[in-house]
């Protein structure tokens, strides 16, 4: 039998090819292997997340606490009510990808299409955040958009009131480091607290703009944009307003109406 000569084309190209199958095993392997500390890590980090919009401090563990005070629901959009028999999957929804498979997906008409996204899931998680005694604080809820260079991803916290902003946060986002991902800017997001949604007569009349009206009619309802970040605070406020006064507006009106929590 003639001698392999790992030298020669032919020789070459099996040493190669060997490489690649044990690097391929081993990356297979080590996905495999990490699966589940991925999973875990995905799943704490959108619990911190949505701790820190419900304004919770963190007792123990990241899990614990969240188990102990904060309720998941799946909600459809279009009746603005709980579906019951889905509460189960509400903790973990992936709306994010399920917007983009078509058997999942709602397509968005354009001229409603505030957010740029195009299509929505039927349903949407609804998180409730509650006290020791079981009652309800803050509504949170899951909005995004398109950005500068990104789609943004946050949560808004409301009062139980369903119209007044108690915080706001972002978990993802590609906006710039110092102009854009100044949504991250804790000073930023207090400019929201105490804003209001709707006005009196049940009117959206959120907006960030340039100079903000701070002593008119405008004053509960107007926030600074970012400096230096227009398109990034224009695609913020183009989220909010699509999320807040139109795919969750059947459930904030029942609310606002003395409905469910």
């Amino acid at each position: 039998m003639p001698k392999f000569n790992k030298d020669s084309i032919l020789g070459t190209f099996v040493v190669i090819i060997s490489f690649c199958l044990v690097c391929s095993v081993l990356v297979s392997s080590a996905v495999v292997a990490l699966g589940p500390f991925q999973k875990a890590a995905v799943i704490n980090d959108r619990q911190k997340s949505i701790l820190k919009v419900s304004g919770l401090e963190i007792e123990g563990s990241v899990g614990d606490t969240y188990s102990k005070y904060i309720e998941a629901n799946l909600l459809d959009l279009d009746t603005g009510l709980f579906v019951e028999d889905k509460k189960a999957e509400a903790d973990g929804y992936n709306f994010a990808s399920l917007a983009k498979q078509a058997a999942t997906a709602v397509a968005i008409p354009a001229d409603q299409d505030y957010a740029h996204i195009r299509a929505r899931t039927k349903y949407m998680p609804v998180y409730f955040s509650k006290n020791a005694e079981g009652e309800v604080t803050r509504i949170i809820l899951p909005f995004y958009g398109q950005g500068l260079w990104s789609t943004m991803f946050g949560y808004i916290g409301l009062n139980k009131d369903g119209n007044t902003i108690e915080s706001v946060g972002f978990y993802s986002h590609g906006e710039t480091p110092g102009l854009g991902a100044e949504i991250d800017n804790p000073r930023w997001q207090a400019l929201w607290v105490g804003k209001k949604l709707n006005n009196a007569e049940g009117q959206y009349g959120f907006a960030i703009t340039k100079n903000a009206d701070k002593t008119g009619d405008g004053k509960d309802f107007e926030i600074d944009s970012l400096s230096g970040a227009t398109l990034t605070s224009v695609g913020v406020n183009n989220a909010v307003k699509y999320w807040m006064d139109n795919a969750y507006k059947p459930f904030l009106d029942k609310i606002r109406n003395g409905g469910d929590k």
